[in-house]
């Protein structure tokens, strides 16, 4: 029998594979991307990894008891990410001070906050998966295709390592246990989320490029 996750692979083949090809990571491998524009990506990366902790701790207190010290110790990860943000932040020149959510990351981050109050477990798990799912498959193809070091290098070996890519794998597995002997109204619902969550990855990489305010 396939595994959960390969038919959320399946669902979302189109939007990865346009995700995957998105100019800021073309222009980021090609070290052709401004400054200005990766710090747009610096700034707004760093709230939402702030705000993805909270969203942590509501699925991690809904969550079986079997996952709740493992998804405890991601909060933990998250924190040093913040840390890396910082340190990478002071060495470039990019304040983070007095910063606000663009658009899209806001509404990203509204995403994982109902997703984690509302929806069962399966559900907001399979968007913790597509996430980082997204981020090790999209710093793994800047990894892949750098001809030399980038400045940003310590952020690309971060994500494509061999340590993340464990996570990764970890969370697949548990989602395929969620996964199990579910109606198909539920796994339906799952994908929709996986899909849902890869268009925000995407979007994400477009509002840094675009360096997108709000309007008004």
């Amino acid at each position: 029998m396939a595994l959960f996750t390969e038919r959320l692979h399946e669902a979302g083949k189109d939007i990865w594979k346009k995700m995957l090809s998105h100019e800021f990571l073309q222009m980021t491998y090609k070290q052709e991307i401004s400054d200005e524009v990766f710090a747009q990506w610096v700034r707004q990366d760093y709230i939402f990894v702030r705000e993805a902790i909270p969203f942590i701790a509501f699925i991690t207190g809904r969550a079986p008891l079997t996952l709740r010290s493992q998804l405890a110790n991601i909060i933990g990860m998250l924190v040093k990410e913040l840390g890396m943000f910082e340190e990478m932040a002071e060495e470039h020149g990019i304040s983070l001070e007095n910063i606000n959510p663009a658009p899209t990351c806001h509404a990203y981050m509204q995403y994982l906050y109902s997703t984690a109050n509302i929806c069962p477990i399966e559900e907001s798990f399979t968007v913790l998966y597509a996430a980082e799912k997204a981020y090790y498959d999209s710093w793994k193809t800047v990894k892949e295709n750098l001809k030399a070091e980038s400045k940003w290098q310590r952020f690309i070996d971060y994500w494509s390592s061999e340590d993340f890519e464990a996570y990764v794998k970890w969370i697949a597995s548990e989602l395929n246990k969620l996964a199990e002997g579910l109606p198909e109204d539920r796994l339906k619902k799952m994908e929709e989320h996986y899909i849902t969550t890869g268009r925000y990855e995407y979007i994400f990489w477009s509002m840094a490029q675009t360096s997108e305010k709000w309007p008004v």
